[in-house]
């Protein structure tokens, strides 16, 4: 039997940042005569959504399940009838899960429709899940729609988007705040994939670095600057970083390489490492307040590497300036890429809804997109042009991102990105552009 939540608050909690794509629509009263048939999607997940001759494909937590006839069954002649057995909360289930592996950025739909099943139920609060688990089972997706039951049928419908790839997608329908005698009725219910739509286009473009140049040449350095030693870690990285074009330089057709090697190499802090590699900015040079940015990259492969693209505010000490991580990957774990941000109280996204595995592809096995997009009160981050979170003013912490950002790239190793001692270098973070939009795509 499957485990639920135990507690209402519980589930909302899991879903305190709804990522956009995961959104539940009011709900729709909806009356049908009897035994009519609506157009069930008829890529369905669900392969027994309306009862009409056994209850095969479901089954109940904390409660019985039984087929009844209805004057006023929304699809067919037939519903089930869910009655509370025990608990303050009892469910309906699809048994099995629907989606035995899902597929990262897939937008599953969910719809039913829902009533109390006698005057006792009516205003009980009734909710529609589409939960996402992983393989140790750990529910790392969550989207919901919610309404108050009433004697007439009504329509709920949510949208998930899948985190990871590889993961189960089951549905269920959970009644709470229950108590001895209640009913709920389902008729109806389906899990669909939503064709994806086209991203839009980024809009008004204030700024961009294309990276055109002459192979081996430095970035331009009216934009960006070299920091140079071990910089802020103390230690927790085993790379120096350098401004020598070894270490960063234009390919000729309009790519920008950080490299990182396996050397000994002393630093003007004196200090002698192992590794080089480089880390730039546009502090001073390029800075601007609110906006989109976009990185379009190849994150290196080898384990060990750490690259990252972000914006930092350009006054103040961390974390009062507040961080934007466009694009955080872990050479340890190379299916995955992380969206951050940080502020005093702040940090948040390097989980999912900021983090999506391209397993069983790496990251850097092909050219991806990168961005955040920030205002006044919201910070948004996208991979591949699709947002994945939505994070709020006053929802965590303090805000601090009403200064101008500048942007970051670098390629460290060790810490997060694991021990490179075993990894072939060179190891190369690639850099198409940097672009800095009014605007961010719509989707």
């Amino acid at each position: 039997m499957r485990q639920h939540l135990r507690t209402w608050m519980g589930m909302l909690s899991v879903a305190a940042f709804t990522p956009v794509g995961c959104t539940g629509a009011p709900p729709e009263p909806e009356e049908h005569s009897v035994a009519s048939r609506l157009s069930l999607p008829p890529g369905n997940f669900l392969p027994n959504p309306s009862f009409e001759s056994n209850l095969t494909g479901w089954s109940s937590w904390q409660g019985t399940l039984s087929r009844i006839t209805h004057a006023s069954a929304p699809d067919g002649a037939s519903v089930v009838r869910v009655t509370r057995a025990a608990g303050d909360m009892y469910s309906l289930d699809d048994a099995p899960d629907a989606v035995a592996s899902t597929t990262v950025g897939t937008v599953y739909r969910a719809s039913a429709f829902l009533a109390a099943g006698n005057a006792g139920t009516v205003g009980k609060p009734v909710v529609l899940v589409v939960r996402e688990r992983n393989a140790a089972g750990a529910t790392v997706g969550y989207a919901e729609a919610s309404a108050s039951l009433t004697s007439a049928f009504q329509r709920l419908t949510v949208d998930a988007t899948a985190r990871q790839s590889g993961n189960v997608l089951d549905v269920y329908v959970l009644q709470s705040g229950a108590v001895s005698g209640n009913v709920f009725l389902a008729d109806a219910v389906t899990l669909e994939v939503v064709p994806p739509a086209t991203p839009g286009e980024p809009g008004n473009l204030l700024w961009s670095d294309e990276f055109d140049g002459v192979a081996g040449s430095p970035p331009n350095p009216l934009v960006w600057q070299a920091e140079t030693g071990g910089m802020w870690d103390h230690g927790q990285t085993l790379q120096q970083y350098t401004g020598r074009t070894q270490n960063v330089q234009l390919d000729g057709n309009g790519r920008l390489r950080i490299i990182a090697l396996r050397e000994t190499y002393t630093g003007g802090d004196g200090v002698t490492r192992d590794y080089t590699s480089a880390r730039i900015h546009t502090k001073g040079l390029l800075e601007r307040q609110y906006g989109y940015v976009e990185v379009r990259l190849k994150a290196p492969v080898g384990n060990g590497t750490w690259p990252a693209a972000w914006l930092m505010g350009s006054t103040g000490a961390w974390p009062a300036n507040g961080e934007f991580d466009i694009f955080e990957g872990e050479g340890d774990l190379p299916t995955l890429a992380h969206g951050t941000l940080h502020g005093p109280g702040i940090t948040y996204g390097w989980d999912p809804p900021g983090q999506v595995d391209y397993a069983p592809a790496r990251v850097g096995d092909a050219w991806r997109t990168f961005g955040i997009s920030w205002d006044a009160n919201r910070v948004e981050w996208y991979a591949d042009r699709i947002k994945r979170f939505t994070f709020t003013r006053g929802s965590m912490g303090t805000w601090v991102f009403d200064q101008p950002n500048h942007v970051i790239l670098n390629l460290a190793l060790g810490h997060l990105g694991g021990d490179p001692a075993s990894t072939v270098f060179p190891q190369v973070l690639e850099v198409d552009y940097v672009r800095w939009y009014a605007n961010a795509p719509s989707n």
